[in-house]
């Protein structure tokens, strides 16, 4: 249960209907990649020193959904890594923008009829937010890609990761 939207997550917590979409999906797609990151770090020497944000990425991953709603909290404002955390922090960005805009896209969509004028045209404008969203990430992961090669290896990124001053900008 870690890798669904936070949007998912507060739906199945608290049994609410919700209209799923292909930015849950690519928010999941950020957890998974936040948790290739956390596991592969976790075991070696050094990676959890001074990153809190692992441990604490560690416990929000209990199993329970009001645990793993901690997950957005805790990779905004307590993860350090300087190999991806500009990246993830654009993508916590546009995952947080696309949030409020679905909220609006779907709100009414639950009442009503299926095929209708109305539902085909809130279909259409949500399906468009989600072209841009995922042409947003898209950029953004390319526009990472460079910086990110500059890591020949895993214990590259860790050498980066480790106590002293931090090359992560917030913004």
């Amino acid at each position: 249960m870690p890798f669904m939207s936070m949007d998912l997550l507060l739906a199945c917590q608290f049994g609410q209907p919700i209209i799923h979409t292909a930015l849950d999906d690519l928010e999941s797609f950020l957890w998974v990649l936040i948790w290739g990151i956390v596991y592969a770090s976790k075991d070696i020497a050094g990676a959890m020193d001074g990153n809190q944000g692992i441990q604490l990425m560690l416990d929000a991953w209990s199993g329970d959904a009001k645990s793993n709603r901690l997950e957005f909290t805790i990779a905004d404002y307590n993860w350090e890594d300087n190999a991806f955390g500009d990246l993830i922090q654009e993508w916590l960005d546009t995952t947080r923008k696309a949030q409020k805009t679905t909220k609006k896209l779907t709100r009414d969509m639950s009442e009503m009829v299926l095929k209708s004028a109305g539902w085909n045209l809130a279909c259409d404008e949500l399906d468009s937010y989600c072209r841009v969203v995922y042409e947003e990430v898209l950029e953004s992961g390319f526009r990472h890609l460079e910086g990110v090669s500059e890591y020949p290896d895993w214990d590259s990124v860790v050498a980066a990761n480790s106590p002293g001053p931090s090359k992560r900008r917030r913004t």
